[in-house]
């Protein structure tokens, strides 16, 4: 079960960073377009920096998602130090997760904030197995 969810939370995640990125770079063209200040900045200057900004976002989240992908993807047994590394990978892109569905939640429509609330729970459900998944050992009760 903690596969399906690594998967689901990383194809989520890859997802949302694509559509971040796509988003924002059309946000980009057309303060270029129609020549918008923001807040008395050079449309010029606004248009490349939201363009920068949708590249260096969806790549990030196309990255860690596609990180997560491999360790979910994972053929053979995890030992006690990849489980741990995945948790903290588990706990990074959770907080992340919780920004993006702060956001989805505030701007977005109720669909969108179901799919962002949908990947959340699953890496919290990740999170929260892995003390289960540990394997035991002789000082462990």
């Amino acid at each position: 079960m903690r596969m399906v969810a690594l998967l689901a939370a990383a194809v989520g995640i890859i997802v949302e960073g694509v559509v971040v990125g796509a988003a924002l770079f059309v946000v980009g063209g057309v303060i270029g377009a129609y020549s918008m200040s923001l807040n008395g900045a050079d449309p010029g200057h606004a248009q490349v920096g939201i363009r920068v900004a949708a590249v260096i976002l969806g790549a990030l989240l196309v990255a860690l998602g596609a990180v997560l992908l491999a360790a979910a993807l994972r053929r053979r047994a995890a030992g006690r130090l990849e489980l741990l590394a995945t948790g903290r990978l588990a706990m990074v892109a959770l907080v992340v997760q919780c920004v993006v569905v702060t956001v989805a939640g505030i701007a977005l429509g109720w669909e969108v904030f179901a799919g962002t609330l949908l990947v959340l729970g699953a890496l919290l459900y990740v999170r929260l197995d892995e003390g289960s998944s540990l394997p035991r050992t002789a000082d462990s009760p």
